[in-house]
């Protein structure tokens, strides 16, 4: 297929070091353009990926023809604005996690997505893994038994007090960054949408982000989400799926090496000694890779977007469900519309 040609708004960490080389090295995707405000960085970095256009201006990037499609990695609170913008522009947009700051702001959003006919899609890159891809598939063969339980969590180490995560104007906070991920995995092996949240916040300050979450979700036909989410913590993340018949474990589930094989664990039901183990084994694989070459395909009409924008707005939903319920120290209930 004709590869995509992508316009890269900002010179964000993660754009630099996962997004543009995934771009790169997939057939299906072609970096034309990239801006900043700060004009010599994007000229550095636009030098250093041999992206052939610089911009210091948003708009001058999407007045851009030959950018068709635009991957956003700004700070969260400018997430829909610019999702927005390049929609009207009428360009598709991968816009990083989480697409906005509230269900309302994606559902702005998401009638936007519906008058321009633009791809729009959250890049929650863990859901193209070959990895979580086969635990989900694990699930649906009725291996596991009946599952009824998904623990998880993820926490980091970041000490730089001047990071974004640490600054609620900019829509910083363990839930939006980390806690996304377990209740992204519960979603995804669930394949359903929880119908209550409990959950409670550590800060360090009233006014301050949020560097911890924890919680249960509830999902239809009794089953539960186990999870946590820090930013001031040592790092862990993993996935331990529990069912009738058996269970299975994912570690090292967020952030996997791109170079290193990963694996799942199985465990029979009254193996309680963890006697016999089954280690199923995969080649490495870079997430990102997959992430935007399905995007990619997707634009070409070559196949259906798996994560349209309506699952962005229900998982919208769920954040602030939980946001409610560690606000109120109460079990709030989650709203079902998608728009």
């Amino acid at each position: 297929m004709k590869p995509v040609r992508f316009g890269i708004v900002s010179t964000a960490k993660i754009a630099r070091d996962w997004v543009i080389p995934a771009m790169k090295a997939v057939p299906e995707c072609e970096v034309v353009a990239i801006s900043s405000r700060d004009g010599s960085r994007a000229a550095r970095v636009a030098s250093e990926f041999g992206i052939s256009k610089h911009y210091t201006s948003f708009s001058d990037l999407l007045n851009d023809d030959e950018v068709e499609a635009i991957y956003i990695p700004t700070p969260n609170n400018r997430h829909v604005e610019d999702a927005i913008a390049a929609a009207r522009a009428g360009k598709h947009v991968l816009c990083e996690k989480p697409l906005a700051l509230d269900a309302a702001d994606a559902l702005r959003l998401a009638e936007v997505q519906l008058q321009t006919g633009v791809q729009i899609s959250e890049a929650f890159m863990v859901r193209y893994h070959p990895r979580w891809l086969a635990a989900r598939e694990i699930i649906r063969s009725g291996r596991l038994g009946r599952v009824t339980q998904i623990h998880a969590t993820y926490s980091v180490t970041n000490d730089n007090p001047q990071d974004i995560r640490f600054q609620p104007e900019l829509g910083g906070g363990a839930l939006g960054d980390v806690g996304v991920y377990p209740i992204t995995a519960a979603r995804f092996l669930f394949e359903a949408e929880p119908i209550a949240a409990t959950a409670t916040f550590e800060k360090l300050a009233p006014d301050g982000v949020d560097i911890a979450v924890a919680g249960l979700l509830e999902f239809p036909d009794n089953r539960n989400l186990l999870f946590s989410g820090a930013l001031l913590q040592a790092w862990a993340h993993w996935i331990m799926v529990i069912g009738t018949d058996g269970w299975m474990e994912i570690p090292v589930a967020v952030w996997p090496s791109a170079k290193q094989e990963t694996i799942i664990k199985l465990r029979k039901r009254d193996d309680i000694y963890d006697r016999d183990v089954e280690v199923i084994r995969f080649a490495p694989a870079n997430q990102y890779e997959e992430e935007v070459r399905e995007f990619a395909r997707a634009i070409r009409g070559e196949i259906k977007q798996s994560w349209p924008i309506s699952d962005a707005v229900a998982g919208m939903h769920v954040l602030d469900a939980i946001r409610r319920s560690a606000a109120d120290r109460a079990r709030v209930l989650v709203h079902r519309d998608r728009g």
